[in-house]
């Protein structure tokens, strides 16, 4: 349990970093390259993130998932070589598919060329061993350090709007560096073994299977944006499109579980221990409704004061869509532990594929018979409908790995208390007149404090756990 939580740590750590860069380098880099630079710079990387898809497939899921269930020095070696075998036979493929498309463009040809570089650390890219060998210290490392590094880069000779060439280049270069420094620990702790192509085939049924619910998920996302673009214009795209990204920052500390706990749901479901397995779908449980529901009411709450200064008057519908979109994030908390630690980890990637079309059939449905009247609000309920329907089914899937009557009992406790949240964040939103941006920090300084307040008030198992860890720690020094 101490290596789970070192791990989800240091993944937070590097989660906090990713937020926090933005605020950082987007004031300075939207002034140097200007509108037209930024829009260009969007435009080009979107396309190279549709190869990019299709380069890396479900490597890195599937990857820490093989082994981690892989001991004994050579097995592991043998599994690794056989899975990167099929990581390079497809990302090589997607590189000359790439090379070909671009022999077929004029705009922004040395742009796209530039990312070639994108592309290579996506082939390089082994970060999916230390994942699955629970070495994740390692991985956040070289991460804090690549983009400690891409910032200075940036703030040094990213100058006027003619480096929009250098901006990518920084990106797309510290990225690949950052890949190829990996190799070094990974050649020390593993062989080289033959591989027959036999070996390599046995991997493409569950990588495909894998990938499939990730092109589900691309499809109706895309989809939905086409389809409220057309229907109700740009700007309404622009609301949906902020709402969404509002939220999905919280989710990076819900994400981080799943990437620390698949390895280890894998190896205690490749031995045979099932009731470790339960032990820790218990504990991650708890923790994820812990968290997920306060900051879900927590957003609910702050959204009418911190959309009105983060991103202007203009913006004002916005906050309406938070407040229904919000409820996502105990949803997709659920589905980490659902449908990642269970299902994949149990090797049910089929049941985690119907879960994932079901809800995107839904969410198109939603989308296009609302949109009409609602415009970006229906997009918003569709989205909803498809994270809650798809974590649902993951729910009735994976109902024999976890005790019900246990999880409602959590639900309504930790419900209670974020309501208590919510009450206070608004509260302060109506009753404290001062700066918009101190009134922010206000609401998060209050709201968190009642809900750590409420947490030692009702003896929180895991709350206890983590104070009882750090005395224990603090006592050692």
């Amino acid at each position: 349990m101490g290596r789970l939580v070192s791990n989800y740590l240091y993944t937070v750590i590097y989660q906090i970093l990713i937020l926090i860069t933005p605020f950082i380098t987007t004031p300075y880099v939207s002034r140097v390259l200007k509108p037209e630079g930024i829009g260009i710079d969007a435009y080009v990387l979107s396309i190279v993130q549709l190869f990019v898809v299709f380069a890396a497939l479900s490597f890195p899921m599937y990857g820490s998932r093989q082994i981690a269930t892989k001991q004994a020095l050579e097995e592991r070696s043998k599994e690794f070589w056989s899975i990167y075998s099929a990581q390079l036979i497809s990302s090589l493929i997607t590189i000359v598919v790439f090379v070909i498309y671009l022999s077929t463009i004029e705009d922004y040809k040395m742009l796209f060329f530039i990312h070639i570089f994108t592309l290579i650390a996506a082939t390089i890219d082994v970060s999916w061993y230390f994942i699955g060998k629970e070495q994740i210290k390692s991985i956040t490392t070289r991460n804090i350090v690549v983009r400690v590094v891409s910032l200075i880069l940036i703030f040094t000779l990213v100058k006027e709007v003619d480096d929009l060439d250098k901006y990518i280049m920084i990106n797309a270069v510290t990225l690949f560096a950052g890949q190829l420094i990996m190799w070094i620990p990974l050649l020390k702790d593993i062989t080289f073994t033959r591989i027959t192509l036999r070996e390599i085939k046995i991997h493409t049924s569950p990588i495909i299977s894998l990938f499939l619910p990730q092109i589900m998920i691309q499809i109706y996302l895309l989809v939905n944006k086409i389809v409220l673009g057309r229907v109700s214009g740009e700007v309404e795209v622009g609301f949906y499109t902020q709402a969404d990204k509002i939220v999905r920052i919280a989710l990076g500390f819900i994400t981080s579980l799943g990437t620390v706990l698949l390895p280890r749901m894998a190896k205690e479901f490749s031995q045979g221990n099932i009731e470790a397995m339960k032990r820790y779908i218990k504990y991650a449980l708890q923790f994820v409704i812990m968290i997920t529901l306060p900051m879900t009411l927590g957003l609910m709450g702050i959204a009418p004061n911190f959309v009105s200064w983060f991103l202007g008057n203009d913006f004002k519908p916005v906050i309406s869509l938070i407040i229904i979109i919000s409820p996502i994030i105990f949803f997709v908390g659920l589905a980490n532990i659902f449908g990642i630690q269970i299902l994949v980890s149990t090797n049910q990637q089929n049941k985690y594929s119907i879960s994932i079309t079901v809800g995107a059939i839904l969410s198109l449905i939603t989308n296009i018979l609302l949109v009409t009247h609602v415009a970006s609000v229906a997009t918003t309920w569709a989205l909803l409908v498809a994270e809650a329907t798809g974590a649902l089914i993951q729910m009735y899937f994976a109902r024999k790995y976890f005790d019900f009557k246990n999880f409602a009992g959590m639900f309504l406790k930790y419900l209670t208390l974020s309501i208590f949240v919510f009450l206070s964040v608004s509260a302060v939103d109506k009753y404290i007149n001062i700066n918009p941006v101190l009134v922010t920090f206000l609401q998060l300084l209050i709201g968190g404090l009642i809900y750590i307040l409420g947490l030692f008030m009702i003896k929180d198992s895991i709350l206890i756990m983590i104070v009882n860890t750090m005395k224990t720690k603090m006592l050692k020094r």
